[in-house]
């Protein structure tokens, strides 16, 4: 007789465990949904009007803006606005379609043109947010074998982005040039190596120690490639970021940078050689499978490169500008991390004490942003704050004192639970 296999049963409904779990159990979302419902929640808080040095926002409310990007004071400047109209008539409201089918325009050409002219390298490549510049880079280079050396701090969207490659993520310890040494000497020495820094430090203001960095890669045989996200338009004798400030921008192998900080629009692009470009439009997914830059916000950005261009006096204010609210924050006991961008962090400790912090100075008069982990360490956390060109000096001096206060607050329940 032959043996039958028995009859298996088919469920009528299969139950599997949830895959969105993760979203459906987040502990951090509940914590958001928690502070909404609170209406103390320091995330996606509306303004009702342009990113000046003085914001309504959606409470009706105006206050001393210190958590935009808005760097140079473009986002509403008239030459600005009325550049990204004249695209609209013109382009209309899309480019409807890829950069490799429908969605080149002369627009497009022409700000890859200038942003290559503007930081000194052969071409650049236009990608639909500072994100996407990262992504087209990064998940591009290197082969299978290869190495990824990415600072600890590093912008998410970077590490993400070595993630998508098809080489192996190292990480180094932040802005330590020791710990990239290390790294580098463990590498089989026939292995291609990118190193992956920020020029500015979004968070914390700081300054990678590029010229240090510049020297491994060279003795190394490594790519550079430096975020300059927060450095355009506010570090370097032409604002070309931290690269320029520390001599070395002539050796690093591709800069990327994101157009809703000084250029005051939305995109991003990647400055490098011709050859690297042309590699990154044949394969990038999100130059060849993502729509194109709007019209508008091309506009808009290549306007404000030629303000920067046309106007440097402009990074001077924001420089000083800057120098200005760090020593009001000292002097009101509320120092500030070490930096000299645009961006300036203060120390707050715990997340709940950040978003005391924060929700003092909010209602006060100043907004700030609350970062907390998973942005910084934990126990980390900062009010992150940021000047622009076009804030008064009684704008900056008394919104020093506010969130000097707002600080103070929070420290002083901390000291004297230390000293229990």
């Amino acid at each position: 007789m032959l043996d039958v296999a028995p009859v298996r049963s088919v469920p009528s409904q299969v139950v599997r465990r949830d895959a969105f779990a993760p979203l459906l159990e987040s502990s951090r979302a509940e914590m958001m949904r928690r502070h909404t419902r609170e209406g103390m929640a320091t995330h996606s808080v509306p303004t009702a009007g342009a990113p000046e040095p003085v914001t309504v926002f959606d409470d009706g409310r105006a206050r001393i803006n210190l958590g935009t990007n808005n760097y140079l004071g473009l986002a509403g400047d008239p030459q600005v606005v009325e550049a990204a109209v004249a695209a609209l008539r013109q382009y209309g409201t899309s480019a409807a379609g890829s950069r490799i089918l429908n969605g080149t325009t002369r627009l497009h050409l022409t700000l890859e043109r200038e942003l290559a002219e503007h930081f000194g390298t052969e071409d650049a490549v236009l990608a639909s947010a500072g994100v996407n510049a990262n992504v087209a880079m990064l998940s591009t280079a290197g082969a299978s074998g290869d190495a990824l050396l990415v600072d600890a701090h590093a912008h998410a969207s970077l590490h993400a982005a070595a993630a998508a490659s098809r080489g192996t993520v190292l990480r180094f310890t932040h802005n330590s040039v020791a710990s990239l040494e290390r790294r580098l000497n463990r590498l089989d020495p026939e292995v291609g190596a990118v190193v992956v820094v920020d020029g500015v430090y979004s968070m914390s203001g700081e300054s990678a120690p590029l010229a240090a960095i510049a020297g491994l890669c060279r003795r190394f045989s490594a790519r550079l490639v430096v975020d300059e996200a927060h450095g355009l338009g506010v570090l370097g004798e032409h604002g070309r970021g931290a690269a320029e400030a520390a001599g070395v921008l002539d050796r690093v192998d591709a800069v990327t940078v994101a157009f809703s900080k000084a250029l005051a629009s939305v995109g991003g692009a990647v400055m490098t050689s011709r050859a690297v470009a042309d590699g990154i439009r044949a394969s990038a997914m999100p130059y060849v499978f993502s729509a194109a830059n709007d019209p508008a916000a091309v506009a808009a950005a290549l306007a404000s490169l030629r303000v920067l261009r046309r106007e440097p006096e402009r990074m001077q204010r924001l420089r000083d500008n800057g120098d200005l609210l760090r020593r009001v924050l000292t002097e009101h006991g509320a120092a500030p991390l070490p930096g000299k961008g645009a961006v300036i962090a203060v120390r707050t400790g715990e997340d709940e004490d950040t978003r005391a912090a924060w929700a003092a100075a909010h209602e006060a008069g100043v907004y700030t942003n609350a970062v907390g982990y998973p942005a910084v360490p934990r126990g980390q956390g900062v009010l992150r704050l940021a000047v622009m060109a076009t804030h008064t000096e009684e704008q900056l001096r008394r919104a020093g004192e506010l969130v000097a206060d707002a600080v103070r607050q929070v420290r002083a329940p901390q000291r004297a639970e230390a000293m229990a």
